[in-house]
């Protein structure tokens, strides 16, 4: 896999630094607290999501090891990675992640399986708070 971390590292630090010069500057100065809090809270927002997609980077970098069984305890092969889209909180976010199948078999994702990627790739946090906020509207 072509995962590679490093050049997302650098825009990260850089966008950090320009949240705080933002905060600082006068930018900040002249405007309402609301503008403030929502211009924060989207740049938060989007700091997370790279932080979000560089750990499932770092993590896709690294090849399955040993083989991986389907549940009946079929072996599964390496197939070409695919890009699947994960809906998180912070964000849509698309990886490529190493994905094995095999003829008649469901295929699945390790990585997906190791950092508990539910297979309608929704993540747990936003799964978690549509049913608060449905439950508690009702």
């Amino acid at each position: 896999m072509t995962a590679n971390p490093e050049p997302l590292v650098q825009p990260v630090q850089h966008d950090f630094q320009n949240l705080l010069a933002y905060v600082t500057g006068p930018d900040a100065r002249s405007q309402t607290a609301d503008t403030v809090e929502l211009t924060l809270f989207r740049r938060l927002l989007a700091l997370g999501a790279t932080r979000l997609r560089l750990v499932f980077v770092t993590r896709a970098a690294v090849r399955p090891v040993g083989p991986v069984l389907a549940a009946d305890g079929t072996p599964l092969q390496s197939q070409e990675p695919r890009p699947p889209t994960s809906d998180a909180v912070l964000g849509k976010m698309r990886v490529g992640r190493h994905y094995v199948a095999a003829p008649g078999q469901a295929g699945i994702g390790p990585l997906d399986a190791a950092l508990s990627v539910p297979a309608r790739c929704d993540s747990d946090r936003l799964c978690e708070w549509v049913a608060y906020g449905a439950t508690d509207e009702s």
